[in-house]
């Protein structure tokens, strides 16, 4: 919760000075004394994992322009709030009734008062606006948005609060005073969209204003822009597999209002969560001092899972001859059941990469853990939430994904971070998962999703840096036996192939206890269709087919009490063969 901020009086002072007093009603001033000075967030998103992205609109002033942006609404099924403003309601009456014609909402417009204003002043201009709504149109509503800049945003979220309202921003503000004259939406496009925006965040709110461009038209055209090139394009479509003309793909995105999200109250959620009432074992700092001199070696020998890559001189350092050769080099979970295999992403990514491998899982009824760099994840926490929504668990590949040693032109490992920065860095990235999911539970509710499995960025390995996530309560650190390397994939079919050669052995029975490393990052676009290729090649293949491979979950396994020291089983072990 934000700290209560009281208006300074010089700034109630001024603000009577230079516009007339209006009556407070006295509803109005025991909102705010009950509210206590609390504000409201400002929200740039709405915190649900329903399948879409939030339109809004402003500048209602025009009838042309307008008018282009509900057509165009209509055509493509897309559903928006409009937000009202005092002055709206009393000049443009007949726009906003064209609005409730095409079906769209009405919200409230809350427009900034000279010299800052109150929380009185802004308490009562959303009660006037919401009245007038309700009398002229028939239309309750609790969502405000702040329609300019103000000298007391303070004031604005505390009156908000003190109304029981949604206090709406945007996560994304389409007008730009450059484009005022422009003339089509591939100008304006570039100056909205950075080079790395691939797509739009689920349930990002984004704001256009109706009647900012000199083009009656242009609006319009940039919001269906917008539509085609940044939701569109989250969907999975594949040849015979697209939402168009597959009624069991639901993988698209819909274009709604903030009212439609608040509809499904089940996908709404607090963020961040609510932590008092989760054990103690998930809280973060728990098992922090655990890891001593003394027991470091018999802790990571247990809790290291390998990669068959990762040797003496290649990405691991510090660690005695001994030690490097009891440590784990299978990647594979020694205790996996018969045939099963594990499916893991590595990074982060905008929602028209990790969406699509959300579908893929979802088509093939399995699941897998994703490993997440946080740093930016915490832009797109409902992203998140969604992956966990639909069985999958979560670990940490950092915050930042500095690995933990690189290697110089000589060939000399070094660390990379101290101990201290290091230590940051993982244990950030455990609160910033742990605040945005971890409440959430999987299997039928039986355990939570969010888990304290760490891979370690590169896979790169080195004593202190092992000894810092372990001792910062990270259970397992898990590498794999196998990268699809999907981030230099030429084609979907040779990925494909690379994916089947990681959960099979030569002879082409199942590597029981593969954990296979893909990524879910905008390098690895073919990565749901080749991931798709070898689930439907798997699914085909009849039950008993030593070939036919079952998915787990890495934490179903790596649980306490398991232990990678274990001898590895026999039909894990490979002879190799000559074709």
């Amino acid at each position: 919760m934000t700290q209560p901020l009281t208006q300074k009086p010089a700034v109630i002072a001024r603000s009577a000075a230079v516009h007339p007093a209006v009556p407070i009603p006295q509803e109005v001033r025991v909102a705010l004394a009950r509210n206590q000075g609390r504000q409201a967030e400002k929200w740039r998103f709405i915190p649900s994992t329903h399948q879409s992205v939030i339109f809004t609109f402003g500048g209602l002033s025009k009838k042309e322009p307008l008018t282009h942006v509900l057509d165009a609404m209509k055509a493509n099924g897309m559903h928006g709030t409009f937000f009202v403003t005092e002055r709206e309601l009393k000049r443009n009456a007949e726009n906003i009734r064209l609005i409730q014609s095409y079906g769209q909402d009405l919200g409230i417009g809350l427009t900034s008062i000279k010299g800052g204003g109150t929380a009185e002043e802004y308490a009562a201009q959303i009660q006037r606006v919401r009245n007038g709504l309700q009398q002229q149109y028939g239309v309750t509503t609790d969502i405000v948005r702040q329609m300019a800049s103000s000298d007391n945003e303070a004031g604005m979220k505390e009156a908000a609060s003190a109304m029981k309202c949604w206090f709406v921003g945007q996560g994304l503000n389409v007008v730009q005073s450059k484009d005022k004259q422009a003339q089509s939406a591939d100008e304006v496009m570039p100056h909205i969209f950075g080079k790395w925006t691939t797509s739009l965040n689920r349930n990002e709110i984004v704001y256009i204003r109706t009647d900012y461009y000199e083009k009656p038209d242009l609006a319009a055209e940039v919001m269906m822009a917008i539509k085609h090139q940044k939701v569109d394009n989250i969907a999975y479509a594949a040849y015979g597999d697209n939402p168009e003309d597959n009624e069991q793909n639901d993988s698209a995105y819909q274009i709604v209002s903030v009212q439609d999200v608040l509809a499904h109250p089940a996908e709404l959620y607090q963020y961040p969560v609510e932590s008092m009432d989760l054990p103690i074992e998930m809280q973060p700092g728990y098992g922090v001092g655990y890891i001593t001199k003394k027991n470091f070696q018999r802790e990571f020998l247990k809790r290291y899972i390998g990669a068959p890559e990762v040797r003496t001189n290649d990405r691991i350092f510090g660690f005695t001859e001994k030690e490097l050769a009891l440590a784990d080099k299978t990647g594979q979970v020694k205790t996996a059941a018969s045939q099963t295999v594990f499916l893991t992403f590595d990074d982060w990514g905008h929602d028209d990469n990790i969406n699509k491998l959300l579908y893929v899982l979802r088509k093939h009824r399995v699941h897998a853990t994703f490993f997440v760099i946080t740093k930016n994840m915490v832009h797109n926490p409902n992203l998140l939430r969604a992956i966990v929504a639909d069985g999958n668990e979560v670990g940490s590949h950092t915050d930042h994904h500095v690995p933990m040693l690189r290697v110089d032109e000589k060939g000399r490992s070094y660390i990379v971070e101290d101990d201290a920065t290091y230590r940051q860095n993982v244990r950030s990235s455990y609160e910033k998962l742990f605040n945005t999911i971890g409440d959430m539970k999987i299997e039928g509710g039986s355990r939570y999703g969010l888990t304290r499995l760490l891979r370690p960025p590169e896979l790169a390995v080195s004593r202190p840096g092992c000894a810092v996530a372990l001792d910062e309560g990270f259970t397992y650190l898990v590498s794999g036996s196998g990268s699809a390397e999907d981030y230099g994939s030429v084609s979907m079919e040779s990925l494909e192939g690379i994916m089947d050669h990681i959960v099979h052995k030569r002879n082409g029975d199942v590597r029981r206890g593969a954990i296979m490393i893909m990524h879910m990052s905008g390098t690895a676009t073919r990565t749901p269709y080749a991931l798709d290729l070898l689930l439907t090649k798997n699914d085909q293949r009849p039950e008993g087919d030593p070939k036919k491979f079952k998915v787990g979950l890495l934490g179903d396994y790596l649980i306490d009490g398991y232990d990678q020291r274990m001898v590895t089983p026999k039909d894990m072990r490979e002879k190799r063969i000559d074709f």
